[in-house]
């Protein structure tokens, strides 16, 4: 694989970084001196901080990096604050659903689970966070194939972002299918951490690929799956290999988690700073990027939920 021979770095100057936070425009301007007491803002203008301690400058590490393969342009708080303004989301509704699926089968799921619950609501503290109900994917109308790079079979992203579009309850801001099972996107990619569905709120993610027990290429290789009954067989011989998380790889669950549900809020990806919302094209890339958001994404975050910087602070990082 071709690689950058030392990690570069890949920033932007402190003015674009303050005009990205804080914004030319005079209104928003306004918005940001009332939204954030004066120790919120000294936090939050590390962002441009030449000199900044709490905030990393991204990094580009081979030639095949996310932000090298998107080079799409970067979502300031204006671009984000009159996008919010044209969707049709519904604010009043205070629920995140967390939507198991195959994944109450034992000690570890249900562990996985919790602490799930307790990071997201930490994370996005005002909103309430209801666990439903684990599903079989029997009971989903999906696609599967069999895994490029390892001996386990793959979901279609696409048939459980319908099946979840489908089954919305009616108070949800929004709902995200969980999964120990591994997904892919469309056929020409080998597989997907997550998946959301533009404008409906729901999006699914999977947790497999971050347990030191899921197999790496060269592993064991079967015929692909071709009834409903072999499926039913291959999937139920995966929930028996049933993965352990240790700490770090729970963390990284709770990031991929995060990042999704940002996204379900509004949030598009981050090229400004090392940040949660950094897309991620391999294992590798998942486990740099960081838990929490850079300043111009968690001002877009608490522009969304309303919450107080010093209060969700507090819950993440107990004393």
């Amino acid at each position: 694989m071709l690689q950058c021979k030392h990690a570069q770095e890949f920033s932007f100057g402190p003015r674009a970084l303050k005009d990205a936070l804080i914004s030319t425009n005079p209104a928003l301007q306004e918005l940001y001196a009332k939204a954030f007491s004066r120790a919120e803002k000294l936090f939050l203008s590390e962002a441009y901080n030449p000199q900044r301690t709490l905030f990393c400058t991204l990094l580009i590490r081979t030639a095949f990096d996310w932000i090298l393969s998107h080079p799409d342009a970067p979502e300031d708080f204006e671009t984000f604050y009159h996008a919010m303004l044209r969707r049709k989301q519904n604010f009043y509704r205070k629920h995140i659903y967390l939507q198991p699926i195959d994944l109450m089968e034992g000690p570890a799921g249900l562990s996985l689970l919790d602490s799930l619950q307790s990071c997201v609501e930490s994370f996005f503290l005002g909103l309430r966070v209801k666990c439903l109900p684990s599903i079989p994917v029997s009971s989903i109308h999906c696609c599967f194939r069999h895994s490029r790079d390892s001996d386990r079979v793959q979901l279609h992203a696409d048939g459980i972002l319908n099946f979840l579009k489908n089954n919305k309850p009616m108070d949800a801001l929004c709902v995200l299918g969980l999964t120990l099972l591994d997904l892919y996107p469309c056929e020409t990619w080998s597989f997907t951490f997550s998946k959301f569905l533009p404008g409906q709120e729901v999006g699914v993610c999977s947790f497999a690929r971050f347990s030191g027990d899921f197999p790496q290429a060269g592993c064991s290789s079967l015929n692909p799956p071709t009834q409903k009954e072999e499926l039913c067989e291959v999937l139920k011989e995966s929930r028996d290999r049933t993965l352990q998380f240790s700490a770090q790889e729970m963390v990284q669950c709770c990031k991929v988690t995060c990042h999704e549900i940002c996204h379900l809020m509004g949030l598009g990806t981050c090229r400004w700073l090392q940040c949660i919302m950094q897309g991620a094209l391999s294992l590798d890339e998942a486990l740099l990027r960081p838990l929490e958001p850079c300043p111009i994404c968690l001002r877009k975050l608490q522009h969304v939920v309303g919450f107080k910087l010093i209060e969700r602070y507090r819950l993440l990082i107990p004393a």
